[in-house]
């Protein structure tokens, strides 16, 4: 088994509303101006076209779902407010 590092990062516009929190979960949120709190984690997406201007989804099956989840040996989410 071999592994694969993704590094993701992602810079969003948002109200100014919205506020970074400590969760008591222990992990580091968003909360939203209508109470919800937001995760940000990675999302698989997938195609079958090989070609430039495929379509893709992050749809598929629950049990693809968990195999992928189960692969994951750590992760790492950094998040912080600029102004």
């Amino acid at each position: 088994m071999k592994k694969i590092l993704v590094n993701v990062q992602v810079e969003l516009d948002v109200p100014d509303t919205w506020q970074l929190v400590e969760h008591p979960d222990e992990v580091q949120a968003i909360k939203l101006e209508d109470g919800r709190f937001m995760y940000m984690s990675f999302l698989p997406m997938f195609t079958t076209d090989p070609n430039a201007g495929a379509e893709w989804s992050s749809e598929c099956t629950d049990a693809f779902s968990e195999e992928i989840l189960d692969m994951v040996a750590d992760e790492e989410v950094l998040m912080k407010v600029e102004t």
